[in-house]
């Protein structure tokens, strides 16, 4: 019989598939895992997301956790009670947030307990009140775990900065799920005509829309599409630019067949520095130009990704088809293959069996 495995997370099940809805599937082979997520009001953003061996449990909330600390708090203590059978049944727990830690940690006794830091979650826009909340449940949080996993390594340098003892630390990336992604052959940018670009992911403040405004106007023959829930208010409409709502995971390489190049048009800042975008992993198997804002993380795909400066040379690149073709499929392949999701997660699970040993 498995261990059981409480994988805490601070997003529904039904929202676009990230990280832990991956590290939940491939810990399945090691653990009897449950899915502990909060249920989303906002229904028609999200998508059916097959479970693929594990059990979700919804944890009902208020609404407004992001902009009281009152209710973050009263949140708080209504998922504890929701999750405290679960977490009293598990031999080990992972957290993907801080705002998670409050929902265990009455119950997490000498469990195993993780912190898998996979984002900022100080970074995000906010009320200054829950986000001095979150940073005390963090500190408590870091001192509890018994091992604390980040994303990247700019995640790594902030949690060894807020206390995280070094010794139980270690940087786990994200990664690239070759069923949904399969390696594609080399597609050249045309040298002429229409030019269709895409983005799959969240809408919400990080996109930069002067850089896509700044496209659209020095590209008269350029259209882009962006694939995926929007957080918060709607952007602005601009011209060419069209929003699809999100696709299941395993149809956006169908969703995106007919674009030209693929963009992460990301305003570079205090929260997207210490991300490892998981779509630059599945831009990377699809085989077509990409071009992306540029942080320090970003450095190991310069071999696959264009990188722009700011607006002006964004637009500059895509008016004059500056884009140069992707290596070829087999250098894609070798370097997707030691970054599937199924490695990290055994990256982790070994990371687990390493805390049980200690």
């Amino acid at each position: 019989m498995k261990p059981r495995l409480a994988l805490v997370s601070h997003v529904d099940w039904g929202h676009i598939r990230q990280r832990p809805h991956h590290l939940a599937a491939g810990l399945a082979a090691h653990y009897d895992v449950t899915v502990i997520a909060p249920l989303a009001r906002r229904r028609a953003s999200l998508v059916a997301q097959p479970a693929r061996g594990v059990r979700v449990v919804h944890v009902l909330r208020l609404p407004g956790s992001y902009r009281s600390a009152a209710v973050a708090r009263a949140n708080a203590t209504i998922a504890r009670w929701q999750c405290a059978p679960r977490i009293r049944t598990a031999a080990a727990v992972v957290v993907t947030s801080p705002e998670g830690w409050p929902w265990i940690a009455a119950n997490a006794g000498r469990r195993r307990l993780v912190y898998d830091c996979m984002d900022d979650a100080l970074a995000f826009a906010q009320d200054e009140g829950v986000r001095e909340l979150k940073a005390r449940w963090e500190r408590e949080l870091l001192a509890r775990a018994d091992l604390t996993v980040c994303s990247s390594d700019e995640l790594a340098a902030r949690m060894l900065s807020r206390g995280a003892p070094s010794a139980r630390l270690r940087v786990i990336p994200n990664g690239w799920d070759p069923e949904a992604f399969p390696v594609q052959p080399s597609q050249a940018l045309p040298v002429s005509g229409a030019l269709v670009l895409a983005y799959f992911g969240t809408i919400a403040r990080w996109l930069d829309a002067d850089a896509l405004r700044a496209v659209v106007a020095a590209c008269p023959d350029a259209s882009i599409r962006l694939i995926g829930p929007v957080d918060g208010a709607a952007p602005a409409p601009i011209e060419r630019v069209f929003i699809d709502p999100p696709w299941p995971h395993d149809a956006l390489a169908a969703a995106v067949a007919d674009a030209h190049a693929l963009l992460l048009p990301f305003r570079v800042d205090d929260l997207t520095r210490a991300v490892d975008p998981v779509k630059l992993y599945e831009y990377v198997a699809l085989g077509k130009p990409i071009v992306a804002s540029h942080w320090p993380a970003l450095d190991r795909f310069a071999p696959f990704v264009t990188f722009y400066r700011d607006s002006a040379h964004l637009a500059a690149l895509l008016r004059e088809r500056a884009l140069p073709p992707p290596p070829d499929a087999e250098a894609r392949a070798a370097f997707l293959a030691p970054q599937s999701w199924r490695a990290r997660a055994e990256a982790l699970a070994a990371a687990l069996e390493g805390v049980r040993a200690e």
